[in-house]
């Protein structure tokens, strides 16, 4: 009697192993290309060096003051020559003679003026810094995709189905087509045009 008591349990046994692998489908789980999931992937941000200018060129004139000197010189203040001059002599007479006199010089400063004051402009270069910041290389997204990963397989036993056009019975679709009608996309900007 204990050989009908172990095929009784080795087939319960394989009818609790069917149980399990159809409780999932029974129960709401999916298998196949039928089924999606939700995926969100969050923004890649990148930084990025970048030179910035800080201060622009530009120009400033510089003021350079006039210069002076102080030249001497020897001028002439009482040209010589010949005068005629008169005295009295000794017993009273007017004695007259001509008289040599020498030229009377003296030595006179003054200020000239050696360089002009002038206005130089002056050429700044500009400045430019490094500086670093953060670029959104791809925003974040989130859609549906096929569990499979739409083609034709997926987890756990099922069969087979290749797209949701293929699921549903229309031909000549894509999975974006339908994807963008259901909902699962956004789509295109261009769709519709």
């Amino acid at each position: 009697m204990t050989a009908p008591v172990a095929r009784i349990s080795s087939l319960l046994a394989a009818l609790g192993g069917l149980a399990l692998l159809a409780g999932p489908a029974q129960a709401g789980g999916c298998y196949g290309a039928e089924c999606y999931r939700h995926v969100t992937t969050p923004p890649v941000f990148d930084t990025v060096q970048e030179n910035v200018l800080v201060r622009p060129p530009r120009t400033v004139y510089r003021s350079v003051p006039p210069v002076f000197d102080t030249v001497s010189e020897r001028v002439m203040v009482a040209p010589g020559g010949r005068v005629w001059t008169t005295r009295r002599g000794p017993y009273g007479e007017l004695i007259g003679c001509w008289v040599n006199t020498p030229p009377r010089f003296a030595v006179q400063t003054r200020r000239v003026l050696v360089r002009p004051g002038a206005t130089i402009p002056e050429t700044i270069p500009p400045e430019y810094a490094s500086v670093s910041r953060r670029v959104l290389v791809a925003p974040a997204r989130s859609g549906w995709v096929p569990v499979g990963g739409g083609y034709g397989g997926g987890y756990g036993p099922g069969p087979g189905i290749g797209s949701i056009p293929d699921a549903v019975g229309i031909t000549g679709a894509s999975s974006a087509d339908i994807g963008v009608g259901l909902g699962f996309s956004r789509g295109s900007l261009y769709d519709g045009y």
